[in-house]
């Protein structure tokens, strides 16, 4: 029993040490990729900078036939473009309650060729403001489905994007300094 917990204490004690020891090349790792980071902004060249969040490359052109209004049918030219290899394209919409869709489209697919990647959709209306048509688009990229979400605003009648914008609550300053959005209590 002695000889199996002084085995067990050695090896931990040798673990220990060994990773001592690999904390120690990480910091080394790290001052060296200081080094050479600080010695590239010396030298002229633009430090590396994150491509951010990755997202399907796909791009939205849109055109309304007209300006929006109240009860009148309302046309939307829709294109989704793939931006590098010009691959087929498929999109789910859906609309706020306040656009009425004459079609039931809820699935369209953009093909790859420039005069084919267009589709019109119509909505009605139904109340002044703003309303959104929303659009998920999605394509495969490397054996993987990648996605990337579109909003279209459809501005009804005379809107106020500030009043459209505004926080819901009012805020506050907590305790420490902090700031706080205060909401009313819903009942």
């Amino acid at each position: 029993m002695k000889y199996l917990l002084l085995v067990t204490f050695s090896l931990f004690i040798a673990a220990c040490g060994n990773q001592e020891k690999i904390s120690n090349n990480q910091a080394q790792l790290e001052k060296t990729s200081i080094v050479k980071t600080d010695s590239k902004k010396s030298s002229g060249k633009t430090p590396y900078t994150s491509p951010g969040k990755p997202s399907a490359p796909i791009n939205l052109d849109y055109s309304f036939d007209a300006k929006p209004t109240l009860g009148q049918p309302l046309s939307v030219n829709i294109k989704l473009t793939e931006t590098r290899n010009a691959k087929p394209v498929t999109a789910a919409l859906k609309y706020s309650p306040e656009l009425i869709e004459h079609k039931s489209i809820s699935k369209m697919n953009f093909k790859s060729s420039a005069q084919e990647s267009s589709q019109v959709i119509t909505i009605t209306p139904t109340e002044n403001g703003i309303y959104f048509i929303n659009i998920q688009a999605s394509i495969e990229v490397n054996g993987q489905t990648m996605y990337k979400a579109f909003s279209i605003p459809v501005e009804v009648g005379e809107v106020n994007w500030e009043k459209h914008t505004r926080p819901e609550g009012t805020i506050k300053n907590d305790s420490k300094g902090g700031k706080v959005i205060s909401f009313p209590a819903a009942e």
